[in-house]
Order: structure tokens, then sequence, then C-alpha cells
């Protein structure tokens, strides 16, 4: 289904039926289809909305880098379009920025967080990792596509599916969206904003890179009382797709606590 928005037409899915509903926002340069396994686990109880951010699948393309602020507002609108008073987000990656700046822009729609491999908005990329980033987008506007997808995909994933889903996203984006993605994050990356209050799961792959992320989710975790914090065996970045069967009962736990808690 389509959703016209001022960023261009924007495709999203709805399966299931159920309170809370469960929206999935995807990471950079994938598309929703990467919550497949989610959505099968989610539905029977729950609504479940995923949807391609502007740029990715098949959505609009960027002509500048992504927005992440007004990306969430854009999810906050397909919440208006879908008559969803609230939800709960659940973002991988660059996903779990949009989903906390809906939360923050917009407290009393959101029920809880769950982020997969993402970082907090309200403390910035510590000084190494952000010059790291802006060397590879820098880089990468000199290298063939194919060498940085695939480079990307071995990176990020531990299984041949999830590998082989991550370099198809990819070459389906083409190299001037991925870098207009790429520059988007940089800036959601250099900048902080208020944390979000809602309940928070955070998710990592036991086998995360770069592995700095771990301790940064830890740290995260720490930071924010009555967070959970959870690591996915044998999973990579894309932890929800490298082993979705783990992934899937710790998300299905966490939205049953909410629902004891909401009673």
């Amino acid at each position: 289904m389509i959703f016209n928005t001022d960023s261009g037409n924007i495709y999203y899915e709805v399966a299931g039926n159920g309170s809370p509903a469960v929206i999935f926002t995807h990471g950079g340069g994938l598309n929703g289809e990467m919550f497949r396994d989610q959505v099968e686990a989610v539905k029977d109880n729950h609504t479940t909305v995923i949807w391609d951010m502007p740029g990715h699948g098949r959505s609009a393309p960027l002509a500048a880098n992504l927005d992440v602020p007004h990306t969430a507002g854009l999810l906050i609108g397909l919440m208006d379009k879908l008559g969803l008073d609230t939800a709960v987000l659940v973002g991988q990656s660059l996903g779990t920025y949009v989903s906390q700046h809906a939360a923050v822009d917009h407290p009393e729609r959101i029920k809880a967080i769950v982020s997969i491999g993402g970082l907090p908005i309200d403390r910035p990329m510590n000084a190494l990792e952000l010059r790291t980033f802006k060397v590879l987008l820098a880089v990468s506007r000199f290298l063939p596509e194919n060498l940085i997808f695939r480079r990307a995909a071995q990176e990020k994933a531990v299984t041949e599916a999830a590998r082989s889903f991550f370099s198809a996203s990819l070459q389906s984006m083409g190299k001037e969206q991925f870098l207009w993605m790429l520059g988007g994050q940089l800036d959601a990356c250099d900048r902080t904003a208020a944390a979000p209050n809602q309940p928070l799961l955070i998710v990592n792959g036991e086998h995360e890179m770069p592995r700095s992320l771990l301790r940064a989710n830890e740290a995260w975790h720490r930071s924010v009382p009555g967070s959970h914090y959870f690591v996915i065996p044998d999973a990579g970045h894309n932890g929800n797709q490298d082993n979705p069967e783990a992934f899937n009962a710790r998300l299905l736990e966490f939205l049953a606590d909410l629902e004891c808690d909401a009673h």
C-alpha cells in the first residue's frame, strides 16, 4: 500500500490485528522485508506495520541526505493514516534513531521502543567513531558500489540468508541513494536530542560490528533504569534476521510484559 507524503510515496504493509500495534522500521540500506519473520511471530496478537523509509525499497527516492527527525514525523503520519493511537516501535540500526525521535516528539503515541543494533540519541557517537564514519562516507564516493555493498553485507550479517538479503537490498537501492542515506545517518550520529522515556528493550547481535556497539549498548542499558538488554546468540548487526527464533522469543516476552504492566 502507498502513503502519499511531502517526501513522496511511502510503501507500507499491515498484517494482523490487536493492541498495541507494533511498527517495524528497518536499518539503512534495507527495507521492511527484513522483518518478515517478526511479523509472522507477532501478528496473531498485534496489528503489525512494516514500511520502507524514503530512498529505500519501494518508497520514493531521496534527493538529499535522509532527515531522521522528519522521517520520524512520517512514521507518526503513517500511524495517523492507519488510525493507530499508540504503538510499540521496533527499529533496527538507523531505524532505532527514527523510533527514538518519534517517541520524544510524540511521547503520548509511543508505548515502548525496541532497539536492534542502535544507539541512544541523547549522546553523540564518540570522536574516533565519528571520524571513521566521515572517512567511510568520503571514501565510498570513489569506490565501486559492488565492493561497498559486498563489504557491508559481510560485516553486518553472519548468515548467508541475511547477507544475501542485505546485498540485494543495497543493489536495488543503488550507490547514489546509499550515499544520501549514509549522509543522513552521519547527521543523526553527530547531534544529540532528548532521550525518550518509554519502556526500552536494547538488543545486540553476539557478533555485532563494530564491536564498540556492544559496549555502547551495555552502557545505554545501565543508564536507563528499568530497561532490558539482550544479546542475540549467533547473530550480527542484523540480528533479527540472523537468528529470528531467539529474537522473536525475546520480543514476544517484552510485549507480554508490557501487557502485564498495563493491567
